[in-house]
């Protein structure tokens, strides 16, 4: 393999496994947070969240010591401000919404999701087999609990918002939901 190419695999692993480490760590301190009692199919999808997580994060993990990658070396500047700015918001999640953890949770799987695509590529691209593999198993898994929190998302926002008042428009959380499914749906 061309030195840049083994040069792009490892930083690539690296930055996957740093996005991959922060995300099922943050999720996991979510699933112990008691507000969740109140919306039942959310602690289930961030526990798939954090199940698929791990499980891809020790693949990666095993790739870069087979690659030579250090583990625990620091990961790109981009991967670090986005998991640093995660960490930031996971740290003070007990101070927001839940409806804020799931939005901060849909951004995150979106950056792995994406992040997934380009090792893709990579893989493809200089012909290595696990990386594809783990690549295509991230594309797979990730879109469907990105949906999955799409979905549940205005269920959690009418919950918080009728906590406090009575809502204006009780049908508002069918006709979000309905609007966003739709959109998805027409992409």
């Amino acid at each position: 393999m061309n030195e840049k190419h083994h040069d792009s695999l490892k930083q690539y692993l690296n930055d996957m496994i740093g996005l991959e480490r922060d995300i099922a760590n943050a999720v996991k301190i979510q699933t112990e947070d008691e507000r969740l009692l109140a919306f039942g199919e959310l602690k289930a999808v961030l526990d798939q969240i954090v199940h698929n997580g791990e499980a891809r994060l020790e693949v990666l993990k095993r790739i870069s010591e087979e690659e030579g990658g250090a583990l625990g070396a620091a990961v790109k500047e981009g991967i670090t401000a986005i998991t640093g700015t995660l960490a930031g918001i996971y740290g003070k999640m007990r101070e927001h919404p839940v409806s804020r953890m799931v939005r901060d949770d849909i951004v995150a799987l979106e950056v792995a999701s994406v992040s997934y695509g380009m090792l893709l590529t990579l893989g493809l691209s200089i012909g290595h087999r696990e990386c594809v593999v783990i690549a295509e198993q991230g594309i797979e898994q990730l879109p469907g609990l990105i949906v999955e929190l799409t979905d549940l998302l205005p269920t959690i926002v009418g919950a918080e918002l009728s906590g406090d008042a009575p809502l204006v428009n009780p049908a508002a959380v069918q006709i979000a939901q309905a609007s966003i499914r739709a959109a998805w749906k027409n992409s």
